[in-house]
């Protein structure tokens, strides 16, 4: 038996209304996943998740991921006031063994349309294992836009370049 993780950290800088749209977003993903009712969602979480089902506040935002019974963030979120920019925020999402680089990814492409409006956000991730197992080790990266999430993981430019592909 083995143990297999996805770890990444990484920081942003964004706008405090933005780190505040986040931790709501990230508080409601933890009691969601928890079969807790969370508190009501806020009108900026609502304008930045539309419900899809008008009974259904949280519709929205639980579609957006790519598992909707289980809306977890994946990964710890902190923010700190931009010593530089009093206007702004350090922002970070980390884990050790629980990094999950798509739902972060929703998250800040909802939460975060002013920051994306000037420059897109990346990170990247490790996959490892607690074993020296064939192929339970890579990796990737995510480049956050305001229109679009690109994901790739270290597999897929492999295998093309073992295919013979340039590019």
């Amino acid at each position: 038996m083995a143990d297999n993780w996805t770890q990444g950290s990484f920081a942003f800088r964004c706008t405090r209304a933005e780190r505040a749209l986040i931790q709501q977003a990230v508080n409601a993903g933890h009691d969601l996943c928890a079969a807790l009712d969370p508190d009501p969602p806020s009108p900026e979480l609502l304008a930045a998740f539309p419900p899809i089902d008008p009974a259904d506040p949280w519709s929205g935002f639980r579609d957006a991921f790519d598992d909707p019974e289980f809306p977890c963030i994946g990964g710890d979120f902190a923010a700190v006031d931009d010593p530089d920019d009093p206007s702004l925020c350090l922002a970070t999402f980390a884990s050790m063994d629980d990094f999950d680089p798509s739902a972060i990814a929703i998250v800040i492409r909802h939460c975060c349309p002013e920051t994306l409006a000037k420059a897109p956000i990346g990170f990247e991730w490790a996959t490892v294992c607690s074993r020296p197992r064939i192929g339970e080790f890579g990796g990737g990266w995510c480049a956050i836009f305001a229109d679009r999430i690109e994901l790739e993981s270290t597999s897929e430019p492999l295998s093309r370049a073992l295919a013979g592909d340039a590019n």
